[in-house]
């Protein structure tokens, strides 16, 4: 904790940013912990169940396992895998090495060991921590280290001082359109995603931020915001909806989930509306939301819903859009507006700018975009092409700066000679009578080239009649957009980061009926 005080007059200056959103900064991530620990060293930092940690506590836990790591893997560039679900001890080790300046490589144990060991082989680390709950998912290697045999060492610890362009994570896509690519991000970068968050939530001392999704991916965003201001993270036993609507209800200012988890909560008996008063921000992304479930969840949770934009190359604060903004219904079905110092752009095949409302490549600059693909230049060239960031996302930027995605450039079915993106037919399935959920995409076909069909998730009231329902999706998108074949399951498949891969799609409905 020496540390602390040490660093007691470098906090004065961060004071400003936060206060009057400076646009520039220098600093390090550690100094934002340490900036947060100055404000109060005795504040609540973290909450899981009965147990607290004060700032204090934390960052004596932290610069004790920080200190370790750097004993044991002092050299520069060393990496440290983290394969563990979210809980305390996570979110030290996940602090200790950025502290100790080592490269953060985080493991989502939902991979499953096969996809996890291909990680592991491709980012050599010199370790990988991992909880117990995780080894069987972990990667299949000698490296791995229990988090409850990392012992913490003793004595003053002073935190790492990174360039900004080094290297601070390698963080892998969710492998959506194949093999996983290991994405750098800088120490810079991330600092740039941090102020872009704070602009956009206005983070102070009284937030406590409810850690639901993966600490190993866009839920970690939230951690150091949070803490430079003195609020507060909860952690929770278990994800049922009753445990997540309870903390809701209970003192939880910000929640950043992926919209499967917002409509399991909008399905559950509990929810009932009129609560949630402390909710400020109930924040979504990963995948989009239907607009049907987005009108629900604003008349349960009230006027909190909002929306983000990223991805791993491009973390998080590409653009947004607020709560303020989301009640108007015809803002519901964008991703929102730029964040502070990044630009967008609608581009055609030969590279050329689109005009306004022109749907095309939607590509992306600014300091939040990653230098490149670990030990992969071919990828890295084909991606950031003079400082643009391909992000592979088709859309459109209307005359008032917004944003709207209309899918996937490789999820774009051509059918019978027409191209159709699946998200558009699903929007309109999803609110035909007895279909809660719902997955288009294409198969080869010999008539049409690429047929559509869709995988349907039918509610408890069910219409399990065909022609009901593809008449209700003919009326409104015609013959061609229409899926060919239905078939029903009990729950679509998806990937570690809770994403719909479209491409096994074929391969799943080889089980299922159809309508």
């Amino acid at each position: 904790m020496a540390a602390v005080f040490m660093l007691w007059k470098k906090q004065q200056r961060w004071l400003p940013f936060w206060q009057t959103e400076m646009l520039k900064f220098q600093q390090s991530l550690a100094e934002l912990l340490y900036a947060g620990a100055a404000l109060d060293p005795s504040a609540i930092a973290i909450e899981q169940g009965d147990q607290t940690l004060s700032y204090e506590e934390l960052l004596c836990r932290v610069e004790s396992v920080a200190a370790t790591l750097l004993k044991k893997y002092p050299e520069p560039g060393s990496r440290i895998g983290l394969c563990a679900t979210n809980h305390v001890d996570h979110l030290i080790a996940y602090l200790a090495i950025l502290l100790a300046g080592i490269i953060w490589v985080p493991i989502n144990p939902a991979n499953g060991r096969a996809l996890n060991t291909v990680i592991a082989e491709k980012v050599q680390p010199n370790v990988i921590l991992v909880d117990s709950e995780s080894v069987a998912n972990a990667p299949g290697s000698d490296l791995l280290l229990l988090l409850d045999d990392l012992t913490g060492a003793n004595g003053n610890f002073q935190p790492s001082c990174p360039d900004l362009d080094d290297i601070a994570a390698i963080k892998f896509t969710g492998g959506t359109t194949g093999e996983p690519k290991g994405v750098l991000q800088t120490h810079s970068n991330m600092l740039a995603v941090i102020e872009n968050m704070q602009a956009f939530y206005k983070f102070n001392q009284l937030d406590c931020n409810l850690v639901i999704a993966p600490l190993t991916h866009g839920s970690s965003h939230f951690i150091l915001p949070i803490l430079a201001v003195g609020g507060r993270h909860r952690f929770l036993p278990d994800r049922s909806a009753e445990s997540i609507i309870g903390a809701l209800d209970s003192g939880v200012t910000t929640a950043f989930m992926p919209p499967t988890l917002i409509y399991k909560l909008l399905d559950a008996d509990s929810l009932a509306p009129g609560k949630f008063n402390d909710l400020r921000h109930l924040t979504y992304g990963a995948a989009p939301m239907l607009p049907g479930r987005i009108s629900e969840a604003q008349r349960m949770f009230g006027p909190c819903i909002s929306t983000i934009y990223g991805q791993t190359e491009a973390p998080m604060m590409i653009t947004a859009l607020t709560a303020e903004e989301m009640q108007d219904a015809a803002l519901c079905g964008t991703v929102g507006r730029t964040c502070r110092n990044i630009q967008i752009r609608i581009v055609n095949e030969e590279n050329g700018v689109l005009p306004v409302g022109t749907s095309g490549s939607i590509e992306v600059s600014g300091p939040i975009v990653m230098p490149g693909y670990l030990n992969n230049p071919l990828s890295t060239a084909a991606t950031i092409r003079e400082g643009w960031l391909r992000t592979g996302d088709l859309g459109y930027i209307d005359a008032s700066g917004y944003l709207t995605i209309v899918g996937r450039a490789s999820d774009l079915i051509i059918t019978g000679g027409f191209n159709v993106y699946p998200t558009e037919v699903e929007n309109i399935l999803a609110e035909a009578p007895g279909v809660s959920e719902c997955c288009v995409f294409g198969v080869e076909d010999p008539y049409w080239g690429e047929r559509i069909d869709a995988v349907i998730v039918l509610s408890s009231v069910t219409v399990e009649d065909k022609e009901k329902i593809v008449a209700f999706v003919r009326e409104r998108l015609g013959a061609i957009r229409t899926p060919k074949n239905f078939y029903v399951t009990q729950a679509i498949p998806r990937n570690g980061v809770g994403k719909v891969v479209r491409r096994d799609m074929p391969d799943f409905i080889k089980s299922l009926q159809a309508l």
